[in-house]
């Protein structure tokens, strides 16, 4: 099983991260989804939230954390399998995937 659009992008893998993080933030943002990975999702006012807001926003949550997991190699999977933050495992995956620059700043 695929989220919804993920097989237009090249899984991600060991050597392609600037190019797939491109592809899955245009992804994400196609479905209304990016805002929970640059962190700029508000939660939800306990208060005035309905139980339709509050599905509607794990849904969301759940869509983004879906096509992040299955936009990413098998072998990369068990990086992400333990957390419920789309955020978080867009941290963990650039930590482990993005590439180190070794230029230096003069």
């Amino acid at each position: 099983m695929e989220a919804a659009g993920v097989e237009r992008i090249q899984l991600l893998n060991k050597s392609n991260w600037n190019l797939w993080k491109e592809n899955m933030k245009f992804l994400l943002m196609e479905q209304g989804c990016w805002s929970f990975i640059e962190g700029m999702e508000p939660p939800l006012d306990e208060t005035t939230a309905t139980r339709r807001d509050n599905s509607e926003h794990k849904q969301q949550q759940d869509r983004a954390l879906a096509t992040i997991y299955y936009g990413i190699d098998e072998q990369y999977r068990t990086l992400i399998s333990s957390t419920t933050s789309p955020s978080k495992a867009w941290i963990i995956l650039k930590e482990q995937l993005e590439p180190v620059s070794r230029a230096s700043v003069i």
